[in-house]
C-alpha cells in the first residue's frame, strides 16, 4: 500500500469524521476533569480507538500495592497541566498488571517494575517506555519524547507538496507538525489566507488546531470566532487552547529575553478572568526566574503565595520548588520557598511534601531541622505502608546513619 492510499484511508477514518460528526470528541472534552481522562474499555478497544484517532496509547501499568503508582495516580494524573497535554494527544488507559487483562499484557510487554509507563502504537508495538514514578513536568516531557518518535509529518508534507491542499489534508498536516513541536503557522496562514469564509466547521477546526501562539494572527482568528468554536467543540477545549497558546508565547519570551512577549501573553489571558491571576504570577516567576531578576521574581512569588496558592498544597510545593530552582543562593527568596514548603506539608501530610520541606530546610542551612523532618516523614510513611527509599536516600546523602 502506498503512502497516499494509506493516508487517504486515515483521513476518511479519522479527520473527515471530525467534520461530519464531532460528537464523540465533544463528549469527552466536555467532561470537566482537570487531569487525565482515562479510557474505560478493553485493550483491544483502546487499540481500535488509537487507530481511528491516529494517536498513541499511553498505558499506566500498575499494581494495587505499589506506593509510587498510588502517588502518581493522586498527584500526577490529576494535575491540570498533565491532563491538558495527555488528553488531546493520547488514548490513556490504566491496567492493573495482576488483574483481568493485566497478566497477559505484563508478559507481552515485559513489565517487571511498577509503575511502567508505556506508549504503544495502534499496531500494538511499543514506541517509548519508562519505569518509575515522576513528577508532572518530567511526565509531560516523557510524553513529548514519545510523540517525537511518532512523527508522521513527513508523509503529510509529501501530500502537501504534491498539491493536495484540501481541508482534511491541511488539518492532518498541521496536527502532525504540532504533535512533534514543528512549526505549523506558515501552512495554516497560507491556507486560511485563501479562504473566503473562516466560519465553516472545517476552517474553525483548522484555526483551533493552528492557534499555537498568542502572538499570532491566527490567535486573533481564534478570539474573533470564540462563540462558534465553543459551539463546535466546548468551552473547555477553547480555554485549553487559549492557555496553551499563551504559555507558548511566554516560552518564546524566555527564549528571546523579550519582556514584551510576556506582557502580550498575560494581556491576552485576561479573556479568561478566572485563570488570569494565577497565569500572571506563575509566568512572572518563570520569566524573571529564567532572566535572573530576583526582585521581580520575589514580588511575583509573594503575590502567588498570597493570592493564588491559598489552601492548595500542590501550588505551595510548586512555589517552593520554583524558588529553589532559580534562586537557591538568595536568602529572601529561599525564605519564601521554605515557608511555602512548610505550608504544603501542613495542608497535606504526604511523603513528597516531607521530602520537599526537608530539602528546603537543608538548602537554607538548617541541617538538623531537615534531618528531623525527613525522619518524621519516614515514620509517617511506614504507618501508611509506603516505601521509604527516597527518604532513606536523602539521609544517607546527608551523612546520617539510621
Amino acid at each position: 500500500m502506498n503512502i497516499q492510499t494509506s493516508l487517504s484511508k486515515s483521513i476518511i477514518a479519522g479527520i473527515i469524521s471530525l467534520f461530519i460528526s464531532h460528537l464523540g470528541y465533544s463528549q469527552t472534552e466536555n467532561t470537566e476533569i482537570k487531569g487525565i481522562r482515562f479510557f474505560h474499555g478493553t485493550f483491544a478497544e483502546a487499540l481500535a480507538k488509537a487507530e481511528k484517532e491516529d494517536k498513541l496509547i499511553f498505558m499506566d501499568a500498575f499494581t494495587s500495592w505499589c506506593g509510587p503508582c498510588k502517588r502518581m495516580s493522586s498527584t500526577v494524573f490529576t494535575d491540570e497541566s498533565v491532563g491538558a497535554f495527555y488528553n488531546p494527544n493520547f488514548i490513556c488507559i490504566k491496567v492493573d498488571m495482576e488483574k483481568e487483562e493485566g497478566p497477559g499484557l505484563s508478559q507481552k510487554y515485559g513489565v517487571r517494575s511498577y509503575p511502567t509507563l508505556l506508549f504503544i502504537g495502534s499496531d500494538g508495538k511499543v514506541v517509548h517506555s519508562s519505569s518509575g514514578a515522576r513528577p508532572p513536568e518530567a511526565f509531560i516531557e516523557l510524553g513529548q519524547d514519545a510523540i517525537k518518535k511518532f512523527d508522521k509529518s513527513g508523509s503529510w508534507a509529501k501530500l502537501y507538496n504534491e498539491g493536495k491542499r484540501d481541508a482534511p489534508t491541511i488539518l492532518g498536516y498541521i496536527k502532525a507538525l504540532n504533535q512533534v513541536g514543528k512549526p505549523s503557522l506558515r501552512i495554516a496562514n497560507e491556507y486560511l489566507s485563501q479562504q473566503k469564509d473562516l466560519t465553516t466547521p472545517e476552517n474553525l477546526e483548522i484555526i483551533l488546531e493552528s492557534a499555537t501562539e498568542a502572538d499570532s494572527r491566527i490567535f486573533d482568528f481564534l478570539v474573533k470566532n470564540k462563540d462558534a468554536i465553543i459551539k463546535l467543540k466546548s468551552k473547555q477545549v477553547y480555554e485549553n487552547k487559549v492557555i496553551a497558546a499563551c504559555k507558548k508565547t511566554v516560552k518564546k519570551s524566555m527564549d528571546y529575553r523579550n519582556e514584551g512577549l510576556l506582557m502580550e501573553a498575560q494581556e491576552k489571558m485576561k479573556m479568561l478572568p478566572d485563570k488570569y491571576e494565577e497565569f500572571k504570577y506563575a509566568t512572572d516567576m518563570d520569566y524573571y526566574g529564567s532572566s535572573g531578576n530576583a526582585d521581580k521574581f520575589l514580588e511575583a512569588a509573594k503575590a502567588y503565595a498570597a493570592k493564588v496558592a491559598k489552601s492548595d498544597p500542590v501550588k505551595y510545593k510548586e512555589l517552593s520548588q520554583n524558588c529553589l530552582k532559580n534562586f537557591k543562593d538568595d536568602k529572601k527568596i529561599m525564605d519564601v520557598g521554605e515557608k511555602a514548603a512548610k505550608k504544603a506539608l501542613e495542608l497535606k501530610e504526604q511523603q513528597d511534601h516531607y521530602i520537599n520541606y526537608g530539602r528546603m530546610l537543608y538548602y537554607n542551612g538548617k541541617k538538623q531541622e531537615a534531618i528531623d523532618i525527613i525522619k518524621k516523614g519516614i515514620e509517617v510513611a511506614k504507618v501508611k505502608g509506603e516505601p521509604t527509599q527516597m527518604l532513606d536516600g536523602m539521609l544517607r546523602d546527608w551523612g546520617v546513619t539510621m
